[in-house]
């Protein structure tokens, strides 16, 4: 059986592969443009990967809070409407 930390690691429209003799991992995207392979070690893509995580969570929080908004005034602005927030 091969071992599994030799493998491709397939993630959207790039992958992450082991560079030969070495305990770094390179990210290279899927398309033939030309872009330069990234080399980090493992530590370095799970904090890029946690602060990737980050983003979204608060991406999400904003989100939410502004549809809360757009509900209240919404429901503010119909009379048979009932606020759900208040």
């Amino acid at each position: 059986m091969p071992d599994p930390r030799t493998s491709r690691i397939d993630i959207g429209p790039f992958h992450l592969e082991p560079a030969p003799d070495s305990a770094r991992w390179r990210a290279v995207g899927r398309s033939d443009g030309g872009d330069a392979a990234v080399e980090g070690g493992w530590s370095d893509w799970v904090a890029l990967a946690h602060r990737v995580l980050r983003a979204d969570d608060l991406w999400r929080g904003l989100e939410a809070r502004g549809d809360a908004w757009d509900e209240g005034f919404a429901a503010g602005r119909d009379n048979a409407a009932v606020n759900p927030y208040r």
